[in-house]
This record gives structure tokens, sequence and C-alpha cells, in this order.
């Protein structure tokens, strides 16, 4: 069981680094990507912007505070940025994806027809999932981002035990939930509810967090991870292929 977890997260992790080159080295790809890398960027700007400051705001260090206190806000301001870089990325692409849910399907349909013309063709065959359905499961996707991001932000605040488990929760949250929010255009051709998404991600979470892990640490970069949000969401298409859909050797 555990070396089939370790292989399926590294087949995710192979996925990312092969998606990465083929979503850069296709011009058809590249001409696609760029409307959606140019709304992301907005969007991700703003969310960097506002989430700093309200940990900053939030945070802030009276002068009267005793060395210990200020200690403890120093280190919430480090950690509360972390999480904010971390989780901006995320949040922007969902929040595109709910109000342009056809951006983020071009790429994902480009990338899918240079990595498998059959499979895309079946896929732009199906009517997805309606509009409202669509909206509302990337609703409750924000909401649960938020709130387990609220969650790992104030475990973070437990000396020691919570300063080193924080940030590891929030990488895999972070890892887990931007897979899961470059997969949509795909969950959305198969017509899949909430409910069955969360069943889908659970089946697949190794190759998920594996493929999501070094995305969000790259889109996490200010400034450059957003102009990645492209080429992300093109090797998603890659993830399905060679990963997801790929036939698994008995026992597996």
């Amino acid at each position: 069981m555990l070396a089939t977890t370790r292989a399926r997260f590294m087949a995710g992790l192979h996925a990312a680094g092969s998606g990465l080159r083929l979503s850069s080295g296709s011009a058809e790809l590249r001409r696609t990507y760029l409307q959606l890398v140019g709304v992301l960027f907005v969007v991700g700007a703003v969310v960097d912007v506002a989430g700093i400051w309200a940990v900053l705001h939030y945070t802030a260090i009276g002068e009267d505070a005793s060395w210990w206190l200020a200690a403890g806000l120093w280190v919430a301001r480090v950690l509360g940025v972390v999480a904010v870089l971390l989780v901006a990325p995320l949040l922007a692409l969902t929040v595109v994806n709910a109000i342009f849910p056809f951006l983020g399907e071009r790429v994902f349909m480009a990338a899918m027809r240079v990595v498998s013309p059959a499979r895309a063709e079946q896929l732009a065959a199906s009517p997805g999932l309606p509009l409202v359905t669509s909206v509302l499961i990337e609703l409750r996707r924000i909401a649960s981002l938020l709130l387990r991001s609220v969650a790992i932000f104030l475990l973070s605040l437990i000396p020691a035990v919570g300063q080193v488990l924080g940030p590891v929760l929030q990488g895999y949250t972070s890892a887990r939930g931007l897979a899961w929010e470059l997969l949509d255009p795909y969950l959305d051709k198969l017509q899949l509810g909430y409910a069955e998404q969360r069943s889908f991600v659970a089946a697949h979470r190794p190759a998920l967090v594996g493929f999501g892990l070094p995305l969000s640490l790259l889109m996490a970069i200010p400034v450059v991870g957003p102009l990645l949000f492209g080429l992300a969401q093109g090797a998603a298409a890659e993830l399905v292929a060679e990963v997801i859909e790929a036939p698994r050797s008995p026992g597996a």
C-alpha cells in the first residue's frame, strides 16, 4: 500500500514537470493561455495584497507590547504571509473558474488535443455540468479552502508543534486543492457533482498531491507565480492522460 502511494505521488510529480514542458513548448497552448494568465494575474495580485495587508493589520505590534508578545506576533506575521502566498494562487484560480469557466477549459482542452486527440474529442462532445451547478461547486470549494486555511493558521500559532505542523498542513492543503482546481474542466466534462468530485480526489490523492505540490510552490512566488497559471492548467491534461486514465497494473 505504501509503495503504491509513493508510486502514485511520484507519477503526479512527474506529470507536473512533463506537463509544464508540454505547455511551454506548444505554440497553440501559448496563444490560448495568455487570456487566462491576464485575468489570473490581476486577481492573484489583488488577493496577495489584500491577504498580506490583513495579516499585518491584525498582527500589529503595539509600542507597549512585551517581548514575548512581540515575538509571538512576528512569528504569526511570517506564518500568515506564507499562508497567504500559498493560498492566493489557488483562491485566484477558483474565483476565475467560477466567473470565467471557459478560460480554464480552453487551455485544458487545447492541451488534451496535444496529449490525447481522441480523448479530447470525447470530452469536447460532453455538454458538461450546468453553469449554476458548476458555480455552486466552485463556491463550496472556496468556502472549504478558506475554512481550512484559517483553521491551519490558528493551529500554526501553537508554540513548537503548531509552527512545524501548520506549514506542512498548509502545503498539503494547497497542493491537493490546486490539483483539484486545475482538474475542474475535466471533472466538469465528466459531469461529476461536488460529492462525486470529493470521492474522485480522495481516490487519486497521492497523485494529485504529487502533481500540485511543486506547482503550488512555483505559483506562490510573487509576480512570477501568476504567469505560470496557464502552463499549470495545460499540465493538468498530462496528469489526466498519463496518470489518472492510464491503465494500472494488477493490484495497484
